[in-house]
């Protein structure tokens, strides 16, 4: 399928559009560094994303189940509207009352998770349910890795921007050009990525506005109460399906494992890079750089998830991480970059990888529930990665000098807690998919 005729689907073009200005966040290269200058601890930080992760477990399944019954489209509308609001919210709070700004960063929190949990499994749905009514379906592989290059090519312009807005130097060099007051620090700045993503955040609206999908009609004699209910029984439906077909449970388990572990430490990249003694305007140029290597690599991730056995493939990715977390663990300046690079090539594989194999065994009429489950058991992961993060750093750092912690020492003694976490989940879930697969072939 080419190029041409993958835009030429409404649903598919809007899918790809919807995904790359819903995770254009300028303020993305400078995540942690943001939480920090708005005066959270690390500490807060972590817990505050596993409020975020808790959002999205109690709300991600049900809300898949809303959209296979009610619509999908209504829920990804709403996803982009809330996605805006929780933006805003820390684009104006003032920040000279601690106890104000962590209260409304919680609500941002709360609201990012549901935000997370409507749109996803539904904007997938849509994109690849369009594609199997014409008969299309194996051509989503082609899809994911258009959407990864799509994505990336804005990551590039996106990470350049945002870790050039929050670098008070070439600011100040901004602001003297337009005859402005030059800011003085990184508090004079923080919040014009925030504001930039606000206005591509209307992007996401608007993309969402213009899916297309068929009117859910309530059968006869049915109300909405009903409906309610049928959700939540192809919810439970679905779990009891999931938990009984061995090949989607360790497939899934896996996928979690491998996401949120990845996306606990890439979260806090900015915090990893200014550790390892990188200037944070080179903090875009990173970030420019990892695109560049999704869209070079993104055809050679497709191949390998495609063409690779899954058993051989699991086993090659999970050494592979280890391998990257470990030398990620002994905080080497400038070379500690490359181990961040593998690990996301690594995570972009397993996406694609998971979602080639979970959409074959899946059918429509489920799938966004389905697809649902796989965002719960990797929030579920996160949350209690971010739980444990949270209170081995809070007892690490208790051993290091104030001037130690300026110097980020604790903060890369934290990270050998990745190894050993990521190497006793991998080998745990390996085990009881042996145990399984001598039984019955899983696959």
């Amino acid at each position: 399928m080419t190029l041409k005729e993958i835009l030429h689907i409404r649903n598919v073009r809007y899918f790809l559009m919807f995904r790359s200005s819903y995770f254009a966040r300028f303020y993305y290269p400078v995540f942690t560094l943001l939480y920090l200058d708005y005066g959270l601890t690390l500490s807060q930080f972590a817990m505050l994303n596993v409020v975020w992760a808790a959002t999205i477990v109690l709300s991600e399944v049900p809300s898949g189940a809303f959209a296979d019954t009610l619509g999908r489209k209504k829920l990804v509308v709403l996803s982009s509207v809330v996605m805006f609001i929780e933006i805003a919210m820390i684009a104006v709070v003032p920040t000279g009352n601690p106890t104000l700004v962590f209260w409304v960063f919680l609500i941002n929190r709360i609201l990012s998770g549901l935000a997370m949990a409507l749109a996803s499994g539904a904007d997938e749905a849509l994109a690849y349910d369009t594609l199997k009514e014409q008969g299309k379906e194996e051509a989503w592989p082609r899809v994911l890795q258009l959407q990864l290059r799509i994505s990336s090519s804005v990551g590039i312009f996106v990470t350049l921007v945002g870790a050039a807005m929050y670098d008070v130097n070439f600011m100040a060099s901004v602001y003297h050009f337009l005859g402005l007051e030059v800011p003085q620090k990184t508090q004079d700045i923080m919040r014009i990525p925030v504001f930039a993503t606000l206005i591509v955040a209307m992007l996401a609206i608007y993309s969402a506005l213009s899916m297309r999908e068929a009117k859910k009609v309530l059968p006869p004699n049915s109300t909405k109460w009903a409906t309610t209910i049928s959700s939540l029984k192809l919810t439970l439906d679905t779990g009891k399906w999931v938990l009984a077909t061995p090949y989607v449970l360790f497939i899934l388990l896996y996928y979690s494992l491998f996401e949120h572990t990845s996306r606990m430490f890439l979260t806090m990249n900015s915090q990893y890079f200014r550790a390892i003694d990188i200037p944070i305007i080179y903090f875009g140029f990173i970030g420019a750089g990892i695109s560049l290597l999704k869209i070079i690599l993104a055809g050679q991730s497709r191949r390998l998830a495609e063409s690779m056995a899954p058993k051989p493939f699991i086993a090659v990715m999970g050494l592979a991480t280890i391998a990257a977390y470990y030398w990620i663990s002994l905080g080497w300046s400038i070379y500690g970059v490359i181990p961040a690079l593998l690990l996301i090539f690594i995570i972009m594989t397993m996406n694609i990888f998971i979602s080639y194999h979970l959409n074959k065994k899946t059918e429509s009429h489920n799938r966004a529930t389905v697809l649902s489950f796989k965002g719960l058991m990797f929030n579920l992961g996160y949350g209690l990665i971010g739980i444990l993060y949270a209170f081995y750093y809070k007892l690490l750092s208790q051993n290091y000098t104030e001037e130690q912690i300026a110097k980020h020492i604790d903060f890369i003694a934290s990270l050998s807690s990745f190894v050993y976490y990521f190497s006793f989940l991998f080998i745990a879930i390996s085990v009881a998919f042996y145990a399984h697969n001598r039984k019955k072939t899983i696959f």
